[in-house]
């Protein structure tokens, strides 16, 4: 069996929708931008897909092809011409690294721009379109994303924190490239089922009773 050819992307921010200010390409540069390939070997929140991803590669048989890396600090609305030209810009990178056979983004999951209530959902449909039917896609996200049909339906594999603070923001990208893997060799079938529990307050994982639903769910 040959190679397998991986396309890594990373664009992330927490939107707060209420805040009269804009998100702009500044403040993505001036809280993290990593152009392809220079990623630092330290992982962040949103794009620990990278260091995983380089150190597993070798052994599992993986070409990385690492396209950008950025993120925001949380804030307002982010202004539309940045996030159109974050997202033309990884999608570029991703149609020049073709033929992929596994995308990996590492995204945050509440990005909303001034005319797209749903950016993550909106880039993995079109990475989708890009990387072809048969491309295995797989997205890590915050625990405080949203979980759209749009992205259920182009994704093949979704790991999210489950630790509040995020403390498990490595060990994440370390399941999803285990999955993903199994995905890509045959020995596992993904299939994302959602659930809607209509609930919105806040759960530390640190107190019970999250804390015991959450070991449980890591056994």
């Amino acid at each position: 069996m040959g190679q397998k050819r991986v396309f890594l992307g990373s664009i992330a921010t927490e939107t707060n929708t209420f805040s009269p200010l804009r998100t702009d390409l500044r403040d993505f540069k001036d809280s993290f931008f990593a152009p392809p390939g220079l990623h630092p070997s330290t992982p962040t929140l949103c794009s620990a897909i990278y260091p995983v991803a380089r150190a597993k590669a070798d052994e599992i048989g993986w070409t990385l092809i690492e396209g950008t890396a950025t993120w925001a600090e949380p804030g307002g609305i982010v202004n539309q011409r940045t996030w159109e030209n974050l997202r033309d810009q990884l999608l570029q990178e991703l149609s020049v690294a073709l033929p992929v056979d596994i995308v990996l983004l590492g995204l945050h999951g509440a990005m909303v721009s001034q005319e797209c209530l749903d950016c993550e959902g909106e880039l993995i449909e079109a990475v989708r379109a890009i990387a072809g039917p048969d491309a295995i896609v797989g997205v890590t996200f915050d625990p405080h994303s949203h979980l759209s049909d749009r992205r259920v339906e182009n994704a093949d594999l979704i790991t999210v924190f489950k630790e509040f603070p995020h403390t498990d923001f490595v060990e994440t990208a370390e399941n999803l490239i285990n999955l993903v893997n199994c995905a890509s060799a045959g020995s596992i079938v993904p299939v994302i089922s959602t659930f809607d529990c209509r609930i919105i307050d806040v759960f530390p994982t640190s107190q019970e009773p999250m804390r015991s639903f959450v070991d449980a769910v890591k056994e």
